[in-house]
């Protein structure tokens, strides 16, 4: 694909209706950049790191800034691309910025197809495999131009649109590792310990990990729920059947944050 616009937003919170607060754009032809849009509103005196969008006004209705993404957007019509784009593109849908049949492209797959032998496809991990910085910033602009360099190096030839059929966010599902294989920098632990714990959806960490993440902590996993499962742990988009038979089954319904905060592992990167 040699025309594209890298976007990144960032939000504070997995729910859409947390809002809007960064939005960074690269407009792309042939890997080379010919437009530049920031969009974000400052709060005088806030004194925290600025990251996740913290630190700035929400601007999800803010018709200025809405219209000034439509105009690059305008100027620049072509698809949409981020780092799990079904997550971008579902707060830009919403808040309206964009219609929902804008062809968009997710550039985790993209990068899956031209490289499938990395262990992580997370940007925090890409950035460092490829030496580009020690970890991702989390705020719009410099991860916009982190996703920028990677897809240059890369140049991926494989885009499916998101959407299609064909599109899953991390492809071919890769097994956990055995507990004494398990090499992620976090203690080993039994808080998990007689629970039998399947996932569901897209979480902050490709399903490998998060199932490693509960073996490290005494859990079993299952991919798929039985009579033995004692917990459901969702990410976006989790799956309808694996939710309607935990409920049937009266399961635990645990949101992939809730369960990362449990095991205090909310504001740490586990792939480094």
């Amino acid at each position: 694909m040699d025309k594209m616009v890298l976007i990144d937003l960032e939000t504070q919170d997995f729910r859409v209706e947390t809002g809007i607060y960064e939005v960074a754009c690269l407009a792309v032809e042939n890997y080379e950049i010919v437009g530049r849009l920031y969009l974000a509103k400052e709060i005088p005196g806030y004194r925290g790191q600025r990251k996740y969008g913290f630190g700035f006004y929400n601007i999800s209705r803010d018709p200025e800034y809405i219209s000034r993404f439509q105009d690059f957007m305008e100027k620049h019509p072509y698809p949409i691309v981020a780092h799990n784009c079904s997550f971008d593109r579902k707060f830009l849908v919403y808040y309206r910025w964009l219609p929902a049949d804008y062809p968009a492209y997710c550039s985790i797959q993209a990068i899956k197809a031209a490289d499938g032998s990395l262990p992580s496809y997370a940007l925090d991990y890409l950035v460092r495999h490829f030496h580009l910085a020690p970890a991702a910033d989390h705020t719009a602009m410099s991860d916009t131009e982190n996703l920028y360099r990677i897809l240059k190096i890369l140049r991926p030839r494989t885009w499916i649109p998101l959407g299609s059929e064909e599109f899953r966010p991390y492809g071919p599902r890769i097994k956990p590792r055995p507990l004494e294989e398990i090499d992620l920098p976090i203690a080993t632990t039994d808080r998990l310990q007689g629970e039998v714990i399947c996932f569901t959806g897209d979480s902050p960490y490709p399903r490998h990990i998060m199932q490693e993440i509960a073996i490290k902590n005494g859990a079993r996993v299952v991919n798929s729920i039985t009579p033995r499962t004692t917990m459901l742990v969702t990410g976006r988009h989790p799956g309808p059947k694996k939710l309607a038979q935990a409920r049937e089954r009266g399961l635990p319904i645990v949101p992939d944050h809730e369960f990362l905060a449990r095991l205090n592992l909310s504001d740490r990167d586990i792939t480094a």
